[in-house]
């Protein structure tokens, strides 16, 4: 439902590379209130697991990447995939938020896996431009929440 009054097209079964975004319920463990999503976003597949606190969804785990504090995800959104080793994406970001007159309102990074890590990074507004971000950085994606 949240999904849906955001804008994205949620079907019940993974679709086409051609949807902004399709899901797929997998069964969570028994007796938890986490929920397991198969979620494709401009088309690539990633599996999310996430729960409700509050009345606020948060992110808990990306690919298998697990975030030690669940990441909330409200409002406007930067969600991207870097090397764990270079910190010049978090660098660039700040310079871009700079630019736009936007600010980082939190910042939430995953375990590593394969060398990389997920941050998720809360912003007081979306940023028109990610150019400058996308050489440092595996994938970078926007949601607004």
């Amino acid at each position: 439902l949240l999904a849906q009054e955001a804008g994205l097209k949620v079907r019940g079964h993974p679709g086409s590379v051609h949807q902004p975004a399709t899901h797929s319920d997998v069964a969570p463990e028994p007796n938890s209130s986490t929920g397991l999503l198969q979620v494709s976003l401009q088309g690539t597949p990633h599996q999310v697991t996430g729960t409700v606190q509050g009345s606020t969804p948060v992110l808990q785990q990306i690919n298998g990447a697990t975030f030690k504090q669940a990441a909330p995800l409200s409002g406007p959104l930067l969600i991207y995939r870097a090397k764990a080793s270079d910190a010049s994406a978090l660098a660039t970001l700040a310079g871009l938020l700079s630019k736009a007159g936007s600010q980082l309102l939190s910042y939430h990074s995953s375990s590593t896996v394969a060398g990389e890590q997920w941050s998720v990074v809360g912003l007081s507004a979306p940023l028109s431009n990610l150019g400058e971000l996308k050489p440092r950085v595996t994938e970078a994606f926007q949601l607004h929440l």
